[in-house]
């Protein structure tokens, strides 16, 4: 008879701490430093920094720990502003200066397009305001004793770490945490919340409560009171879908003055500065002539359609999801812009013999999810559009499709990369192709 026996992790925490050098940050904005010849990973710290560490995990490859003390602080390190920084696995950049956190953001995308061996063109920045910006968010709620905490999720876990407040959110948003905990603990429903949604909309604050089963007429009633007396939009969902409890304005967002109107659960941009820079940046690259048509695809409510149609210009959105579309033309008719139609279409199909498709177009913006549009892009080619500006949430999709772009007799002429998300390793960006 065989026995075997499985190797004993080391017991990490029994170890004695160690004091390490960070050598340079990661794409992932943490700290690499070297030990027993293996790479190890810390958050928190920067480049330079003699930093006392106390390991977390190790494995055959490398190493991680968790900060004890900063021994040698480096003179870029900044104060955070949020007292939740080393738990909370949202801003994990604070303690680094805004000018090195956009510098690592493009050494970022700079090795992602390196790997593939293209050439970037020197990247100009799209920015806005470094707090106060998130305008949605999205709480979690979790069950605790007999109560429920609210917050956001710890780092490389699913634990929730509970805050009374958060400095990235809009004031209106975070000054509302508190409250909505309060309220929260007072329905007997409690184990039948999912999560909470916020908006910070153009005539007030929006709640969407996800729930997973029918809450009692006791919790609808405080619910409905708490919306009445602050004075916010209050929408339900559930499995069945969502419907409006309270809705005392409309939900909208202006992009200059362009009015568009949303139901929480649609996707908007959660920053509206950036949002709008790209807008504005997309009508300068696509640099349409008079008679020329726009093709915006996975157009969402028409965030860059409409604006687009707006400076005269035929535009034609497209996108996977009905509701969505229904919003697009709504917004389209409120805002009198006649000359953008919005279709339905399956995106990951060959589309090019729709009768939309067959009118032509000497211009493209697409907008798509993180997943890119890899299967997009051989309709596209079929396209032929002179420009094609590509807005994207994922640089290492941009630099997978860049790939197919080119090959198809494109060049990559403008690049601007978006800090939508400050204090946060994530970066977006979008990229002008031209027919060469």
């Amino acid at each position: 008879m065989v026995q075997f026996f499985k190797v004993k992790k080391p017991d990490t925490q029994a170890q004695a701490p160690l004091d390490v050098t960070i050598l340079e940050l990661n794409p992932h904005g943490l700290g690499v430093a070297r030990h027993q010849g293996k790479p190890l990973f810390v958050p928190g710290v920067l480049a330079g920094e003699r930093v006392r560490v106390r390991l977390t995990s190790q494995n055959s490859r490398y190493l991680t720990a968790s900060p004890v003390k900063v021994l040698t602080p480096s003179p870029l390190r900044v104060k955070p502003f949020c007292p939740y920084s080393s738990q909370c696995g949202g801003c994990s950049l604070q303690q680094v200066p805004a000018a090195g956190q956009r510098e690592l953001k493009a050494r970022g995308v700079q090795r992602l397009f390196d790997r593939l061996q293209l050439t970037l063109p020197s990247p100009e920045w799209l920015a806005g305001p470094e707090l106060g910006y998130r305008r949605v968010a999205r709480l979690a709620i979790r069950r605790q004793g007999q109560g429920v905490a609210l917050g956001f999720r710890r780092s490389q876990s699913h634990e929730l770490v509970e805050i009374d407040h958060c400095g990235v959110l809009r004031p209106a948003l975070s000054a509302l945490i508190v409250p909505l905990r309060q309220l929260l603990n007072r329905l007997k429903s409690r184990r039948q919340l999912g999560h909470l949604e916020l908006y910070d909309a153009a005539e007030g604050v929006a709640l969407l409560l996800r729930h997973t089963d029918a809450l009692p007429s006791r919790d609808l009633d405080l619910l409905l009171a708490f919306a009445q007396e602050r004075e916010l939009a209050l929408f339900l969902q559930d499995d069945q879908g969502r419907r409006p409890l309270h809705v005392p304005f409309s939900l909208y967002y202006q992009v200059d003055n362009i009015r568009l109107s949303f139901t929480p659960g649609d996707f908007i941009q959660v920053n509206s500065e950036p949002n709008e820079a790209m807008v504005r940046q997309a009508l300068d690259w696509l640099a349409p002539a008079p008679g020329h048509r726009i093709l915006d695809l996975f157009c969402g409510i028409g965030n860059f359609a409409l604006p687009l149609a707006a400076a005269g210009n035929a535009v034609i959105g497209v996108e996977g999801v009905m509701e969505m579309v229904e919003q697009a033309r709504g917004n389209a008719e409120d805002n009198r812009l006649d000359h953008a139609r919005f279709y339905r279409a399956d995106l990951a199909a060959d589309f090019t013999a729709e009768p939309w498709a067959r009118e032509g177009f000497e211009r493209v913006l697409l907008d798509p999810g993180r997943a890119g549009a890899e299967q997009v892009m051989p309709y596209l080619l079929k396209l032929s559009p002179e420009r094609l500006v590509y807005v994207s949430c994922n640089p290492a999709t941009l630099a997978r499709d860049s790939q197919v772009l080119l090959a198809g007799g494109y060049r990559l002429s403008r690049l601007a990369l978006i800090d939508m998300f400050p204090h946060t390793v994530h970066c977006e960006a979008m990229a002008l192709f031209e027919l060469s």
